[in-house]
Order: C-alpha cells, then sequence, then structure tokens
C-alpha cells in the first residue's frame, strides 16, 4: 500500500514517466483494481509493450522501483527539513525583528539520480587486446559502437528512452552491440554539449532475447563496482563532432526549404559563393550522409517510433536509433543581461559565447541571419572583423571586432561583438536564415567552448567587394 501511494504521488508529480506510470499499473494489478491497472498501462504507452513482451528480469524492476520509492522518500524528508527550516526562519524574525533570508535548497540528492540503468554487470567476454585500435570493438564486443546522450542528474524519463529505444531495436533486429549513454550537465533549464561528456553507461546484448546487460560507469549512481573504460574518451569525442556536423547541415536544410520551398538537389547548392553561402564549407561527414539526411527531411519518407524519432537508417549508425541525434534545427540566443550568446538546439546549449552589447542600443527580439559575409569591410582586423552575420533587414549585426577589450562590455551601437576565434566558429556553425533571439537572462552565465573549433572546409568566395557593411557597430 506504501508504494501504491507513493507511485501515486509520483506519477501526479511526473505525468510524462511512463515507466512510473507502468510501475503503478503494476501496483494496482497486484491489488486486484485491473480498471485503475489497464488506465495506467495506456499511459504508459511503449514502455508496456516493452517491459511486458520482452521478458525483461524482474530484478531490473524491482531494482528500479525500489530506487523510485527511495526518490520519492527522500523528496518528502527533503520538503520535510524545508518546512521546518522556514517555520524556524519566522520564528526567529518574530524574535529578532530582523530581515533574513530563506535558506537556499539543498544539493541534488543521490535519490534523484537516473537509476533504472543500475543492474548487473555486463557478460564477461574475452577483451580487445589493448594494442589494438579499437575503433569497432568495446571489450570483445563486435562492432558497431554506438552513442546517445542524456541528462546526467534527474531525467528518468531519457534513461528509460534510451533503454527502450535498444530494446525496440534489438526486436527489429538493428540494435548494435553496445551502445554508450553520455551525460550532458545541467544547467538551470539547459543541457550542456561538451566534446569530453562522460559515459553514464553501456547497453550491451545478450545471448538471451529480449535481454540486455547495463553497465554503470558512474560510482555515484551504482551500488557495483563502476567499469573502466578504454578507448571511450576518443570515440564519444568523434561522435560529438559527428552530431555537430549533422545537425549544421540539417538546419540549412529547414532554411533552405523555408525560404525556397524545397529541398537542395545538391550539396553545393547550400555552399554556394555569396549571397547564397547557406553553409560556410563542407566536410567529409556532410558529403557523404547528404542524401540520407535529405531523405530524412522529404516528409512522410520516414519511418518514426514513439518518441518521432527516425529509425533504420544505416547512415546514422553511430547514434542509438539509426537517426541524427539532434532532432531540432540550430538556433542563436542572446543574453543581453549576462553578456552572453548561445548556440542551441531545442534545450541543448552547444556553444555559450562572451559577447559585447550595447545595453539598452541594443534591440530585444527574433531575427534571421539573413547575410553572412567574410571580411565585411574588405579586410580581416577591420572594425567588424573578419565575420559579419546581418540581422533580418536591420542595421544590427554579429561580428568580430579590432577592439576585443569591449567583449563583456556594452559598449556597441547595437550590434553584437565577437572574438575572432568566437565569431569564425560561429559563422561555421549556423547557417544562413538561422533564427537569432536577443533576450535578458535567459542563459548559463558560464562560457562553454571547445579546445578545438568547429570548422569546415571552405571551398566557395564569400566575401562581397561590392559593398562596404555600415552595420551600427
Amino acid at each position: 500500500m506504501k508504494n501504491l501511494l507513493y507511485l501515486k504521488r509520483y506519477v501526479k508529480m511526473h505525468p510524462n514517466n511512463r515507466m512510473g506510470w507502468y510501475l503503478l499499473g503494476k501496483e494496482y494489478e497486484s491489488d486486484g483494481q485491473m480498471g485503475k491497472a489497464n488506465y495506467c498501462y495506456n499511459k504508459a504507452g511503449d514502455v508496456y509493450e516493452a517491459f511486458e513482451h520482452s521478458k525483461v528480469p524482474a530484478d531490473i524492476l524491482k531494482d528500479y522501483e525500489a530506487k523510485l520509492m527511495e526518490m520519492a522518500e527522500k523528496r518528502d524528508r527533503k520538503i520535510r527539513r524545508w518546512r521546518y527550516s522556514v517555520f524556524a526562519i519566522l520564528l526567529l524574525f518574530l524574535i529578532t525583528l530582523r530581515s533574513v533570508e530563506a535558506p537556499h535548497a539543498t544539493d541534488q540528492t543521490l535519490a534523484d539520480r537516473s537509476s533504472q540503468h543500475i543492474t548487473k554487470p555486463p557478460t564477461k567476454v574475452a577483451s580487445a587486446t589493448s594494442k589494438k585500435k579499437p575503433a569497432d570493438t568495446f571489450k570483445g564486443y563486435s562492432a558497431p559502437l554506438s552513442f546517445t546522450a542524456e541528462a546526467s542528474l534527474n531525467n528518468t524519463n531519457a534513461s528509460l528512452s534510451a533503454v527502450s529505444k535498444y530494446m525496440r531495436q534489438q526486436m527489429l533486429k538493428t540494435a548494435p552491440q553496445v551502445a554508450a549513454v553520455l551525460g550532458m550537465e545541467k544547467q538551470y533549464d539547459w543541457l550542456l554539449w561538451t566534446p569530453n561528456m562522460p559515459v553514464l553507461y553501456t547497453m550491451a546484448a545478450t545471448d538471451q532475447p529480449g535481454q540486455i546487460d547495463l553497465q554503470s560507469y558512474d560510482p555515484k549512481a551504482c551500488q557495483c563496482k563502476p567499469g573502466e573504460l578504454d578507448h571511450y574518451p576518443n570515440e564519444s569525442a568523434a561522435w560529438v563532432q559527428q552530431q555537430e556536423q549533422l545537425v549544421v547541415m540539417k538546419t540549412a536544410m529547414i532554411n533552405y526549404i523555408t525560404a525556397k520551398g524545397n529541398l537542395p538537389e545538391q550539396m553545393n547548392q547550400l555552399e554556394a559563393p555569396f549571397p547564397g553561402n547557406w553553409l560556410a564549407g563542407n566536410s567529409d561527414t556532410m558529403n557523404q550522409t547528404f542524401t540520407a539526411l535529405k531523405k530524412l527531411q522529404s516528409s512522410g519518407s520516414q519511418s518514426t517510433d514513439d518518441s518521432g524519432n527516425t529509425i533504420g537508417d544505416e547512415a546514422f549508425s553511430s547514434t542509438l536509433g539509426n537517426h541524427p541525434y539532434f532532432t531540432k534545427p540550430l538556433e542563436v540566443i542572446v543574453d543581453k543581461q549576462k553578456h552572453r550568446l548561445a548556440i542551441v538546439s531545442g534545450s541543448i546549449i552547444l556553444r555559450n559565447y562572451e559577447v559585447g552589447l550595447g545595453g539598452s542600443k541594443t534591440p530585444e527580439g527574433t531575427f534571421q541571419v539573413s547575410i553572412k559575409v567574410m571580411n565585411p569591410n574588405g579586410k580581416a582586423n577591420g572594425e567588424f572583423g573578419s565575420r559579419g552575420m546581418q540581422l533580418s533587414d536591420t542595421n544590427y549585426a554579429i561580428h568580430g571586432t579590432n577592439d576585443p577589450d569591449s567583449v563583456g562590455q556594452d559598449e556597441s551601437l547595437g550590434c553584437v561583438r565577437m572574438d575572432q576565434a568566437d565569431v569564425e566558429e560561429l559563422f561555421d556553425m549556423i547557417p544562413l536564415g538561422t533564427k537569432v533571439t536577443i533576450a535578458s537572462n535567459v542563459l548559463p552565465g558560464d562560457t562553454s567552448v571547445p579546445t578545438v573549433r568547429f570548422q569546415t572546409k571552405r571551398t566557395q568566395d564569400q566575401t562581397d567587394p561590392s559593398r562596404h557593411y555600415h552595420w551600427l557597430n
């Protein structure tokens, strides 16, 4: 009965957690309340199908349910402690008649971590020889290896989605031998995408149909001995770079369709000379996957799972589900209060740069990158630096500067100023037509910039010798 009460409370607080609905349905079923159980199973959707028909070991469900109960109980204790603290502060206020601040919430507890991936370690197999390049193997499993990413903390739905997706691929006989789940740090409502995201856990195939081995690599979220990682940093970093190239090309296709009403027939239509430089350049990954990505962008030509993710295209087999990781096009967000400019896809921040602004002279609102030009002053060291991106049909732009000390300050006439390395990476990452939103207090304050910058191979002329730009620097 105690589990039933906690689960009811949990799904009320987390109505989108399908695993929570499934476990609540199991509790109702064991209590003989089949009407309520069926309602919960309907809410669980594909989770019910996966766990009822895939012969998932009972200990996995028990472990998940136990962790969920522990999380709910600790949250209750946390709320009670907070209430007692508030009461004590109010009492102290009445006694001293002095103003005091309410205490901050305590740090995220261990119980708030995702826990459904904590199970038995993977089946013992012969390890690969350490001196061989492990491009296609992991501890004896055969290729291919695939990746996905999710929040490191407090994201149970994402973890469950990865497990469910892997099991679905198993049933379709398209699952990789091993899938690794990388962890993104969470700041406020944002997830941070970085080249060195740690591996949270792996999922591996077994000899038993419908069963998988899960191995945690987070000692704080696992009651077992964490596994050892050998070559994952190199392979995961390569996957991160690949996904960035795919989302850049995907964004260019979407913006091209919006402007012209049809998909580009050839890759060179996206990397035409100025002013048709939707892409600043290309890469081997872009060239090799153009046709496959174009097919995915064609309406009605792709098959999707229950989460809307495209499946079944071997061109993207490096990602769990055989689809590009990013589902949303790239956008740019400028935070006037914090002097930050971020490249985002949905709720994920790929980059967060420091920028110079103009205070109240910098307008708030939504714009599009209407012009992308190299050397807007006719030279790389002009007042607008080596790159410029005009905002809609205004006199405002995102550009470089010959006054790097002004970055981080409100010294412009309204434009967004960036350091040279930052603006050149931004120029390569955001296609023509990219949405730009300028607002206040919407981004994390910490910058997020990789050591190795995103860069494409530029083959077309992207200068505009016929015009000397006069933005409001």
